[in-house]
């Protein structure tokens, strides 16, 4: 059976300017999204080095759970999907499978460098990774879940790069995407299980007549798959699509950062990608 998944591209504006902190992304509009890796397989540290996980307290007790995805582009500075703390406090309970949005930033920590879904909180450690406070969060005053679902975040302390923690560089010009692409995320791998731990799955892309031709729209602004038996899902939003080989001058030896999970249409897999303009 063919799994037909397509990526929206958003376009951001100067994102790694240190100067500027504006993004902005072509209007695109459904109505149904969940967000999801399933079929993926289990991360070893230094495989995603560049994935955050956005953990907030659970009600009782000291355990801080995974309710978002994200990614390093800088030191400081991360990349996630908007509706993980807009502030529909409802929607990212839906969509993300926890109340990110209902908490205040100071009790939300940005971690690097450590692959459990649900951990307790510690200093900067090889086993535990390194925890981060949260400064602030920016998106487009335009978002509206899923238009313009972006945001870049700023922590108090910046990371501290090892073979665990590192950024990826973000893609620098619009390329014809096609061939193998890495998703990563913390979320449900079934209606009623959640993953343990950081899975990565791969995506096969096709060209975007390809994508005209199977789904008879203009998909220009879009990255499309077909053939995977992997999927996204409840809690991957705000994780890193990854490319290799793309030609892109900013490419590194992990890839190029092309996309960001924000969802699905029921039905049809879907993810929101991104690029730098």
């Amino acid at each position: 059976m063919f799994v037909q998944l397509y990526f929206l591209l958003l376009f951001l504006v100067r994102i790694v300017d240190a100067s500027s902190e504006s993004v902005k992304a072509p209007y695109f509009d459904y109505e149904e999204f969940v967000p999801r890796v399933v079929n993926g397989w289990p991360a070893k540290l230094g495989d995603a080095p560049y994935q955050v996980a956005f953990k907030t307290k659970l009600p009782r007790g000291k355990i801080y759970m995974t309710f978002c995805g994200g990614v390093i582009i800088a030191p400081t500075k991360l990349l996630s999907a908007a509706h993980c703390f807009a502030k529909d406090q409802n929607f990212c309970q839906k969509i993300c499978g926890s109340q990110g949005s209902k908490r205040a930033l100071s009790h939300i920590y940005a971690v690097a460098g450590n692959l459990r879904n649900y951990d307790f909180f510690s200093s900067d450690s090889p086993e535990q990774g390194q925890w981060r406070t949260i400064k602030s969060v920016k998106y487009p005053k335009t978002y509206k879940f899923p238009k313009d679902d972006i945001a870049i975040l700023f922590i108090e302390k910046p990371f501290i790069y090892n073979d665990h923690v590192s950024d990826i560089p973000i893609a620098t010009r619009f390329t014809d995407y096609n061939g193998k692409c890495l998703v990563s995320g913390y979320g449900r791998i079934s209606k009623k299980e959640s993953s343990s731990k950081l899975l990565l799955a791969h995506l096969d892309l096709m060209t975007i007549y390809r994508c005209n031709r199977r789904f008879r729209k203009n998909m220009r602004k879009f990255v499309c798959s077909s053939s995977l038996p992997s999927d996204i899902g409840k809690g991957d939003s705000g994780g890193p699509l990854v490319c290799s080989k793309t030609g892109d001058p900013n490419e590194g030896s992990r890839g190029i950062l092309v996309g960001i999970v924000s969802g699905k249409i029921q039905g049809k897999n879907h993810s929101s990608a991104l690029k730098d303009e």
